[in-house]
């Protein structure tokens, strides 16, 4: 997929901008810790973010309504304000 110059820049700032290292929450120190100075490309290329699913299983992930682990708000229904509380997950059927 190609994108324009002003696409480009303007994803790239949104990334810089909510990026791991940016935030102090203990999410975002857990992930900063595990990366021992990796940059992963792929959130589930993070370690932390591996283990942490790592009981989940492929049945589950393939589902429809999952799609993969880089899809965070079909389980985490506040991911899209960066809460991902063990408390708050529903897994869809």
């Amino acid at each position: 997929m190609d994108l324009d110059a002003e696409a480009r820049e303007e994803i790239h700032a949104y990334l810089t901008l909510n990026a791991a290292n940016t935030s102090s929450s203990k999410l975002s120190q857990k992930i900063m810790h595990c990366l021992d100075g990796q940059t992963p490309l792929r959130i589930t290329d993070i370690p932390y973010i591996r283990k942490a699913h790592h009981e989940i299983g492929r049945n589950v992930v393939n589902r429809p309504s999952v799609g993969s682990l880089s899809n965070c708000i079909a389980c985490h229904r506040d991911a899209d304000r960066g809460i991902y509380d063990d408390d708050r997950v529903s897994i869809p059927e």
